[in-house]
């Protein structure tokens, strides 16, 4: 992507060469900026009961009447809220007049580049105006400025107003400008982000006036993306509450010329966020003196950098704990082995109702130990019960099992506890901070209480993010939290967030285990080396933005928190297509001690599943469990796609299959039982995605003829399958649908035949079903095809 806008260094070689005298800079966008997404979102928090639209219609009312009775369209603040005279009294004027000013001067900052280059055209010894369209006064604007910097006044020879003149830059300012600085055209050098008013107008004069854009294209889409995040993430935004937008600046300085995907992760995504993140654990850390910090990896690896990017002379520690480890170092009684056996299996079902897969079978003896001995004759007992979770809970059960599980589980924990003091050299009376990403914050919960009682230290947890879990207020604390932001909200932030947690993490191999120094022990494969070094890359290229935003001295705030959610929110279901594209090169495992890996996105395949069962059944998880993040896949399809799976997230929206949409398409069959006896049935196909179609037609005869001559003229055959009924509307009918192949399984009749096109269809045009193999259980045959015309 390609960034032609001239940037502040640009400009400043063009300042450099030139010849001018007379040093103009434009205000607002150039000069000043706002902290918030759009000049207006500071109208949400005007008072006596204005919302952004009534100071907005007092605008146009004021211009309106400026124009009628003077000619003139410039307005001051003053007129204004004089349009509001019918409702509030010239004091309650006043008094918003100044509130405007006061949230101007508490939501705006100067550009430090332009700053930079005032100062060093005061020094050169030239004349420094401030040119600037705009409702407020030089006074005010000259108030505005010196708020944020005391030495402006020294540097601003004099401020032009549009308010002032009763005329706008690209109308009659420039012109007064001249005839009142007695200066020739060729004089002054002027730099402002309007094309029109800083550019093409006082070109026309003559004037050396250069075009600055805050932002190129790719910025600004992302920017927009930010937009339809934040008013889903908070419904206030815009209403009673602005839109923050805190890097727009840093994007400015460094996101110029060739802008890959890559690097528009670091500094759309990974850096904001870290930036926040690092302020807020050093909030809380000065809230507790002497405590001590623990990066639990691997997703903690960015976090520790970016911490100790920005307080170098911190200590704290990476330490190597897994959700694996954490688990296995958690038995201490056979209550803990009950409640961990509760939530792997239960999960709001029956346990009796239930059974466990191989592999589930497998992650649970490896988290309670099991000798390779006892786990092939526990598996042996557990397939002539047909992995019964009964079976397997009264096994693990047995007082001689969980004697073992425990004394091997207290070994791990000490082995654990040695690596925690190689990393921290924690003292009784210590305070250990564990920072993670949240959420439930499982290390946390399962070893807090067990490291209390074995060092006599307290444990806090410090996330990113945290779910409500009992008690979390005495223990924890979050970037955002339960009290910030309710249980929606957090899910929907943390439901998607694979790929973020992927651009956190160390990617080193997942730690089993602990030498008895404290060593960690590790096993895994690591991520193909093209995909390590693109990760690196971006973890480099955040770090450098947590760096400039630093150096731009964005403050730690609530804004600034409020911020990185809707970072998080627009990089989960509005990422931009190099997003997308490097998300689908993602997989990893789960770090809970198997060799399972998931897929985070795949376009392809998910396009293939919504022609075959629709948008709904989608974003309703019923499509392969093995790819975690939907919302990219269907930000691909289409914004519509994306901004729909956002709200049922966000709101916690149900529909129903049936209701998901309301085109239908009917079809004649006639089901053949031999060749006197046939019945015809009218079947309705539903729409699903791309002008696709799905029919379902029940294999209750052997052969079946879809008449779809008498509605169609041409069609695209898509898929046709056959399917066990049981299997219909469950996450496993994908997996067990079996192709039917064409001119084997089925054939086309009185049609001009294209590979999978029929087209010309002849009135008694028909498809003909007859599978070779005649399914044993009850079946159904879905066919998925596309019409190209009617009749």
């Amino acid at each position: 992507m390609k960034n032609n806008a001239a940037s502040f260094k640009e400009i400043e070689q063009q300042f450099l060469a030139s010849r001018a005298s007379i040093f103009s800079l434009d205000c607002f966008d150039t000069l000043y900026w706002r902290k918030v997404s759009r000049p207006s979102d500071i109208f949400t928090r005007l008072q006596h009961g204005l919302c952004p639209a009534a100071r907005m219609r007092a605008e146009a009312s004021a211009r309106g009447h400026q124009f009628i009775t003077c000619g003139r369209e410039e307005v001051t603040l003053a007129e204004i809220y004089t349009q509001l005279a019918e409702h509030f009294s010239p004091d309650a004027q006043r008094q918003m007049v100044e509130r405007e000013l006061a949230l101007e001067i508490e939501h705006g900052f100067l550009f430090p580049p332009a700053l930079a280059l005032l100062r060093q055209a005061k020094a050169r010894g030239m004349r420094t105006l401030i040119v600037s369209d705009t409702w407020y006064s030089a006074a005010q604007l000259g108030r505005i400025l010196a708020a944020h910097d005391a030495t402006l006044p020294q540097l601003i020879d004099h401020i032009y107003c549009s308010a002032d003149y009763g005329y706008a830059k690209s109308i009659q300012l420039w012109p007064a400008i001249l005839q009142r600085e007695q200066a020739a055209p060729q004089t002054i050098f002027h730099i402002g982000d309007h094309p029109v008013a800083d550019a093409a107008a006082p070109a026309a004069l003559g004037i050396h006036a250069v075009h600055f854009q805050q932002n190129d294209a790719a910025i600004l889409n992302l920017l927009e993306q930010r937009v339809l995040a934040a008013s889903l993430l908070f419904p206030a935004s815009r209403h009673t509450a602005p839109i923050p937008s805190l890097f727009h600046p840093c994007y400015s300085v460094a996101l110029r010329g060739e802008i890959d995907g890559e690097t528009l992760t670091a500094w759309g995504v990974l850096g904001p966020v870290l930036y926040a993140f690092a302020r807020f654990i050093q909030q809380q850390r000065e809230n507790i003196p002497g405590v001590k910090l623990g990066f639990l990896l691997r997703d903690g690896y960015m976090p520790h950098r970016a911490y100790q990017t920005l307080y170098p002379d911190q200590p704290c520690a990476q330490l190597h704990i897994s959700r694996f480890t954490s688990i296995c170092s958690a038995f201490h009684d056979k209550a803990s082995i009950v409640a961990y056996l509760n939530k792997t299996l239960c999960d709001g079902a029956s346990v009796a109702a239930k059974r466990i897969t191989p592999s589930g079978f497998a992650m649970i003896a490896r988290h309670l130990m099991l000798s390779a001995g006892q786990t092939e004759r526990l598996r042996r007992q557990l397939e002539k019960r047909h992995y019964a979770s009964d079976a397997l809970c009264q096994a693990l059960l047995a007082p001689e099992q969980v004697q073992h599980t425990l004394a091997r589980s207290a070994a791990m924990r000490r082995r654990l506890i040695a690596h925690l003091q190689q990393a921290l050299q924690l003292q009784p009376g210590d305070t250990l901070m564990l920072i993670d990403l949240g959420y439930s914050g499982t290390t946390q919960n399962l070893l807090a209480g067990l490291l209390e009682k074995a060092l006599s230290i307290r444990v806090r947890g410090c996330y990113l993010i945290a779910a409500w879990v009992p008690g979390w207020r005495h223990n924890r604390t979050a970037m955002i939290d339960p009290d910030r932001a309710e249980y929606r909200t957090i899910r929907a932030l943390t439901q998607f967030i694979t790929p973020f947690e992927m651009l956190c993490s160390s990617h080193a191999r997942s730690v089993v285990d602990y030498s008895a120094t404290g060593e960690p022990v590790t096993e895994g494969d690591p991520l193909p080396p093209s995909l390590l070094a693109a990760l690196r890359h971006i973890q480099q290229q955040a770090l450098a933005c947590v760096r400039l935003a630093d150096e731009m001295a964005i403050p730690a705030s609530q804004s600034l928190w409020d911020a990185a959610a809707i970072d998080l929110a627009r990089y989960a279901y509005f990422p931009l297509a190099d997003e997308t594209r490097l998300q689908s090169q993602m997989a990893g495992d789960i770090n809970m001690g198997t060799r399972v890996v998931r897929t985070l996105v795949d376009v392809p395949a998910a396009i293939d599943f919504m022609r075959r069962f629709g948008v709904t059944r989608l974003s309703m998880s019923e499509s392969d469990r093995a790819r975690t993040n939907f919302p990219s896949e269907l930000r691909s399809c289409g914004v519509e796609y994306a901004l729909s799976m956002f709200a049922s997230t966000r709101f916690a929206l149900n529909w129903s299959l049936t209701s998901s949409t309301p085109r239908q398409q009917t079809l004649e069959a006639l089901f053949i039982q031999d060749a006197q006896r046939a019945q015809s049935e009218t079947l309705t196909a539903s729409s699903t995605f791309d002008g696709y179609f799905s029919l379902y037609i029940p294999l209750i005869t052997p052969e079946v003829a879809l008449l779809v001559g008498k509605t169609l003229r041409d069609m695209e055959i898509y898929r046709v399958s056959l399917t066990p009924q049981r299997a219909l509307c469950r996450e496993s009918e994908a997996d067990q649908a079996q192709p039917l192949l064409q001119d084997h399984d089925f054939f086309i009749d009185g049609a001009t035949v294209i590979n999978n096109l029929a087209l010309n269809l002849q009135e008694e045009g028909f498809l003909y079903f007859r599978p070779q193999q005649q399914p044993t259980t009850p079946s159904v045959i879905q066919l998925i095809y596309r019409p190209l015309q009617e009749k």
